[in-house]
């Protein structure tokens, strides 16, 4: 049995206070015995005993019994502690500042690139022993610029996920924090292509979105394409996951959206415009025509939309697009996935960066909504969704999965008395 004695992470208040606002504890023990804990945002070392003292210090501040903290097993936060990683030490003290909402940063610089990590999650490993690492510093992708936590004597203690900051934002800490590199956007450092990829950096326009090939990297246990979306040069934070070995099949799938796109646009150029109908005598009182069409959405003049049900329009606009739930639908919603979109006059939005997930599962799981295609092409639009909010939205995606858990069993009506 691994002795107790060995390295860890100590419960500080810093650690309690992260964990006591989680659902629960994932966790993972390795082949040699040492116990991993993830809040979803960062991953520390610890002993039976000290989770023990941890889930205990946490439970304290909950409310009610049902609030409890419990542990639940997640072996996917083995592959992020395990391997030859931490290639590159970050030395120096971080830039720390506040990025708005409660959000402080804890920025760290190697002369080319910028990683931002929440400065909370670094507090509880920055203790002036521990060594702090990057784990990929050769790709410009700091959105998988995972800091490593070592010990002085090289023992992998814990794991701090990077936040996704913005172009502007770095462009601007070049002058607070200069590099020695000039900096660049996420569109001309994916067009670098520093991997020599055949396919990285190439953009692809499928007739309504200009999809680009941003990195390769390994998802649960396969390698995949990283495809975001770019809308006037900027890369969306959103990317889809293509196979390597199917990268290929996807080119020619956009390349035939493409061209269906053309035809259909210059079929209707040749159509002659209908002729106008006459107008129906005036009436005194005339009912109001139900709302079919979005003209203004927070992402600009609305080019096209789709009803998904009663109140809920998928729209795509110039600059991006995503899904707008009318105020009265808003109901519907669960309050975490509230929290997820943001208001626009009397609309409830989501934006194509994972958010308009969180709007489509709420839409199926509430069966507004049924995705389109057959049972198992459903099945996998529901997956990739599902892979998605795990990803991107893990604070919405853990929220559900509570509520799925703690779901009271549907109640039966009682027989009728037929005396």
């Amino acid at each position: 049995m691994k002795q107790e004695t060995e390295t860890t992470v100590p419960i500080s208040k810093a650690v309690i206070s992260t964990f006591a606002k989680s659902p629960n504890i994932l966790y993972a023990k390795d082949d040699n015995g040492s116990m991993y804990i993830s809040n979803g945002q960062y991953i520390m070392k610890a002993n039976e005993a000290e989770i023990g003292v941890l889930m205990e210090e946490a439970n304290k501040r909950r409310r009610t019994a049902s609030e409890m903290i419990t542990l639940v097993e997640q072996p996917k936060i083995l592959p992020h502690v395990s391997g030859d990683r931490g290639k590159y030490e970050l030395t120096g003290e971080p830039l720390e500042f506040e990025a708005g909402d409660k959000l402080h940063i804890s920025l760290f610089s190697d002369d080319k690139q910028y990683f931002g990590y929440d400065k909370k999650y670094v507090d509880v490993f920055n203790n002036g022993e521990n060594r702090l690492f990057v784990d990929d510093n050769a790709s410009y992708d700091t959105f998988y610029h995972n800091m490593i936590v070592k010990s002085r004597d090289g023992e992998v203690l814990g794991v701090v996920l990077p936040i996704k900051l913005s172009d502007e934002f770095y462009a601007k800490m070049a002058d607070v924090l200069p590099l020695k590199v000039k900096w660049k956007t996420e569109l001309e450092r994916i067009k670098e292509n520093p991997a020599k990829d055949p396919y990285i950096g190439k953009e692809y326009f499928d007739g309504r979105e200009t999809h680009i090939i941003s990195a390769i990297r390994e998802v649960n246990g396969v390698n995949m394409y990283l495809v975001p979306n770019v809308v006037n040069g900027e890369v969306s934070r959103y990317a889809s996951h293509v196979k390597v070995d199917e990268i290929e099949n996807q080119i020619a799938q956009w390349e035939t959206s493409r061209i269906d796109r053309e035809r259909r646009d210059e079929a209707n150029k040749k159509q002659p415009p209908p002729e106008k109908a006459e107008a129906p005598p005036a009436q005194e009182e005339s009912k109001p025509r139900p709302f079919t069409h979005i003209r203004l959405s927070p992402w600009g003049e609305v080019q096209a939309s789709e009803k998904l049900c009663p109140g809920v329009f998928t729209v795509s606009a110039e600059k991006q697009g995503g899904i707008m739930v009318a105020r009265d639908m808003t109901a519907a919603l669960s309050p975490t996935a509230v929290k997820c979109g943001v208001k626009f006059n009397d609309y409830l939005c989501f934006e194509d960066n994972g958010a308009k997930d969180v709007a489509l599962r709420e839409l199926l799981d509430k069966k507004l909504w049924t995705a389109p295609g057959n049972a198992k092409d459903r099945a996998a639009f529901e997956e990739k969704i599902n892979n998605s909010l795990r990803e991107n939205q893990p604070q919405y995606w853990r929220s559900r999965e509570n509520r799925r858990e703690h779901k009271p069993p549907a109640k039966t009506a009682p027989a009728r008395d037929e005396r």
